[in-house]
């Protein structure tokens, strides 16, 4: 089973990876695909060019064989619809992969494009955040997709069918937005982001304006 990971990586930071390697252990994933959106559509846009938040993942992901780079939606440019993006994997693996995604975004995913196709192409891994109610992800799954299945504590995710999968073992509160912000107000940024990834935001002047 490969999972699919999605999102800006404005920049990515040791938050992504931890959780990503904690996901892949366990549920036992053969590997995690990174996606980085060309532009997200709920998201405004992305500080950093499509080519550095590329070249930031590929630092980071250079020393984890489990990790790899999907360039689908940058080479495809526009807004990054989810449903082109999974419709396009589900083609090239032949099953349904899972797609890691925040409680915040998950629970939006009814405002996503073709949302109702969505669900019926993805095995959803939700990462629980420290404050969240496992009862409202319920809630919001009955009321908007009431007949896709949820599983809270389950580890073998089932490739031929769809489902949502619920991931809250460990919780990192780093955002991208807080290492803009720090980078804004001339504050460090060591250890939130890999080295590579530190001297490479200094070395273009990411983030500065």
């Amino acid at each position: 089973m490969i999972a699919l990971f999605g999102g800006s990586f404005d920049p990515v930071h040791i938050g992504h990876l931890r959780i990503a390697e904690d996901i892949r252990e366990y549920f036992s994933l053969e590997k995690i695909i990174f996606i980085p959106a060309y532009h997200s559509p709920l998201k405004p846009e992305s500080r950093a060019s499509p080519e550095d938040r590329l070249n930031m993942l590929k630092l980071s992901l250079k020393y984890n064989r489990y990790f790899e780079i999907s360039d689908f939606e940058i080479k495809r440019k526009g807004k990054s619809y989810t449903i082109y993006t999974a419709k396009h994997f589900v083609e090239k693996l032949g099953y349904y992969p899972g797609f890691i995604v925040g409680t915040d975004a998950f629970l939006s995913l009814h405002k996503w494009k073709d949302a109702e196709k969505l669900i019926k192409l993805l095995n959803f891994i939700v990462v629980g955040r420290e404050d969240f109610n496992i009862k409202d992800l319920e809630k919001y799954i009955k009321e908007h997709f009431p007949e896709i299945n949820f599983y809270f504590d389950e580890k073998n995710i089932n490739k031929n069918k769809t489902g949502v999968y619920f991931y809250s073992k460990r919780r990192i509160d780093i955002s991208s937005t807080e290492i803009r912000n720090r980078i804004k107000q001339n504050k460090n940024i060591t250890y939130l982001v890999l080295p590579e990834v530190e001297y490479y935001i200094i070395k273009k002047k990411l983030y500065r304006g």
